[in-house]
C-alpha cells in the first residue's frame, strides 16, 4: 500500500483562497499581489503562482496586466457548473449501471453509511467530504477517463461548495437518503429511474448553493497587502 502524500503547498494554498473566495471573504475585484499572498501564507512565489493558476483554470481568477484578480462565482457561474456537471454525471450514472461491480456497490453503501453516521452527529465537514467521494465514485465505476477528468478539473469548485452549504443544513438524513437512494437505482439498473433521480438530486443541490452564495454577507473588496 503506497503511503498518503500531503497535498503540494500550491494545492493547499489553492483550497485556502478557493474557500475564501467562495464565502466572498475575497471579493469579486479583489486583487491578489503574489509577494503579498506569499508574505501572508509564509510560502515562497512558486507555491503562490501554482495556486493561482490553478483557481484561474477553474473560473475563479483572472489574469490580466498587473496581476490575478477575484472574480468569483454569481448564480449564472453556479447554473454553468450545475449545466456542465448535470451533462457528465447522467453518462457516468448511465454508464454505472452496466459497469459497477459487487465490490464497488458495496463501497458505495459504506460511503451512504459514513454519511449517515456524520449526519447523525452534525458533522457537517466530514458529511460534505463523504459526499464528494461518493459522486467521484460513480465517475470512476463508469470508466470514462475524459469524464473523470473533467470531473476532478471543477471537483474543487463544488467541494468549496459544498462545504457551504451543508453548514447550513439542518438535518443532513434527508441528503444521505437521496444517495442510498440512488445507489439503490443504480443496483436495480432502471436507467430512466436513475437519470430522474440524478437530475432532482443536483436541482436540489444548486438551489441550496445558489441561495447560500446569495446568503453571504459582503464584505469589502481590496488587495491582500503585506
Amino acid at each position: 500500500m503506497r503511503p498518503t502524500r500531503a497535498p503540494a503547498l500550491g494545492d493547499q494554498l489553492a483550497a485556502v483562497l478557493r474557500d475564501r473566495i467562495v464565502r466572498r471573504q475575497l471579493q469579486p475585484g479583489t486583487h491578489l499581489v503574489e509577494d503579498a499572498v506569499a508574505a501572508e501564507y509564509d510560502v515562497s512565489r512558486g507555491p503562490v503562482r501554482d495556486a493561482l493558476r490553478q483557481l484561474e483554470s477553474q473560473g475563479l481568477v483572472e489574469a490580466r496586466r498587473r496581476g490575478f484578480f477575484v472574480v468569483g462565482l454569481s448564480e449564472s457561474d453556479i447554473n454553468d457548473l450545475y449545466e456542465l456537471r448535470e451533462s457528465i454525471e447522467l453518462v457516468a450514472v448511465t454508464r454505472a449501471i452496466a459497469q459497477a461491480s459487487a465490490d464497488q456497490i458495496r463501497l458505495g453503501r459504506e460511503i451512504v453509511r459514513e454519511m449517515v453516521a456524520c449526519a447523525d452527529r452534525s458533522a457537517a465537514a466530514d458529511f460534505a467530504d463523504a459526499d464528494m467521494r461518493f459522486h467521484a465514485l460513480l465517475y470512476r465505476v463508469g470508466g470514462n477517463r475524459r469524464l473523470v477528468d473533467v470531473w476532478e478539473a471543477y471537483e474543487p469548485v463544488f467541494a468549496s461548495l459544498m462545504q457551504l452549504t451543508v453548514e447550513e443544513d439542518v438535518d443532513l438524513h434527508p441528503s444521505a437518503h437521496d444517495h442510498g437512494r440512488l445507489l439503490d437505482l443504480i443496483e436495480e439498473g432502471d436507467a430512466e429511474k436513475v437519470r430522474a433521480e440524478l437530475r432532482e438530486h443536483l436541482d436540489g443541490a444548486r438551489g441550496r448553493m445558489t441561495h447560500a452564495v446569495q446568503a453571504l454577507i459582503d464584505v469589502p473588496s481590496g488587495e491582500i497587502a503585506s
